[in-house]
């Protein structure tokens, strides 16, 4: 059975630029499998966000986190890049492409969850972001978001 992990932001303050919220590097020797996550945001009025996975080229400044084991079979460590969450600096070269990419209403509490079978893969040797971008923002703390996401390994 694959061993799941959680990489979770934290309480990030969002902006009306894009914010890269996790970075996630697959390894050269083994895929990830995003299997769900959460979004929290904050806001007290209403407002969106438009929520991008994508690719980039070269990293950026965050900070490092170690994705933690979660549910069964605890396995060993995850087997990835160096993992940021909450970036003060955007990587290098985002590109959205076809993966998904949402525009969600606020404020509000969001699960998505992949279907057996139709999980969100990652292959070996992939630099993937999770970027969000919101339309406006309050004052701290209800511009703040947090992201929970769920993967397999």
């Amino acid at each position: 059975m694959a061993t799941q992990y959680s990489i979770s932001t934290g309480a990030m303050t969002y902006t009306t630029t894009a914010k890269t919220a996790i970075e996630i590097p697959s390894s050269a020797t083994a895929g990830i499998t995003v299997i769900g996550m959460e979004l929290c945001f904050g806001m007290t009025a209403a407002s969106s966000a438009l929520v991008e996975w994508g690719t980039y080229t070269a990293t950026s400044t965050g900070t490092t986190v170690t994705p933690l084991k979660y549910g069964t079979g605890q396995g060993v460590a995850m087997n990835s890049g160096t993992v940021k969450v909450n970036c003060t600096v955007e990587p290098t070269v985002f590109t959205v492409g076809t993966l998904p990419t949402w525009r969600i209403p606020l404020p509000g509490m969001y699960s998505i969850l992949y279907p057996l079978g139709r999980e969100f893969f990652q292959p070996a040797s992939t630099n993937r972001a999770l970027r969000i971008t919101c339309a406006a923002v309050g004052t701290a703390p209800a511009n703040e978001v947090r992201v929970n996401l769920y993967v397999e390994q």
